[in-house]
């Protein structure tokens, strides 16, 4: 995709967002890779006002390359996954209520199902608390997430990763209910999580037999 392509996309997928719940107001943050560097949403606009020149393009340094809108307060962070991550493409960071709950217990969301075993390979990490838009919040949260697809960061949200946006968005709604699964189980007397090596051999089993070939 071009530059306006990829604008597009990230505008269409941060509606969808929030027509869901998942980000409130102008909450949360969207970015997905391009040639240069990345495109990720301004700081306080709308979403569902937003157009395609609003959105800046940066370097991964974090130095704005095209537009005219300041970019979101959390640039820094998408900036350090990109750096760290080649294979990722796109950066989704949202607010959503059940996800952030347990970001504020400040303890890695366990596996309670088979499902977030494929989806995420296991349990969930936190990263370590650091004030917004900080540049402790992006090493942090880059450090946790780590090889993996999904992190929290405390007290604060969700950052989900992908190859492109649409799984990227797609992992952010996935790890929101298996956040809401947690608190249902635990409000119940708590669920007994997959063992880890009982999450790799689920996540490794499914990518064999699940999907079309």
């Amino acid at each position: 995709m071009n530059d306006v392509e990829i604008r597009k996309e990230i505008i269409e997928t941060a509606v969808d967002m929030y027509r869901s719940g998942l980000v409130q107001g102008t909450g949360g943050n969207f970015s997905s890779r391009c040639e240069g560097g990345f495109i990720i949403t301004p700081s306080g606009m709308v979403y569902e006002l937003l157009a395609p020149g609003d959105l800046p393009k940066l370097s991964l340094g974090g130095e704005i390359l095209e537009g005219s809108r300041t970019p979101s307060i959390e640039s820094a962070l998408h900036a350090a996954v990109y750096r760290m991550r080649p294979d990722v493409r796109a950066v989704a960071h949202t607010h959503s209520p059940y996800a952030t709950a347990a970001a504020s217990l400040r303890l890695p969301l366990p596996c309670l199902t088979d499902n977030q075993a494929v989806t995420f390979g296991g349990e969930i990490p936190v990263a370590q608390y650091a004030p917004i838009g900080t540049p402790e919040l992006a090493r942090n949260a880059a450090a946790a997430l780590g090889s993996g697809a999904a992190v929290l960061m405390a007290n604060h949200g969700a950052l989900c990763v992908g190859e492109n946006m649409r799984q990227a968005a797609e992992r952010c709604a996935m790890l929101e209910t298996f956040a809401k699964i947690f608190f249902i189980a635990a409000s119940a007397g708590g669920g007994k999580a997959l063992a880890k090596e009982e999450a790799e051999r689920e996540a490794a089993d499914m990518a064999l037999r699940y999907g079309q070939r």
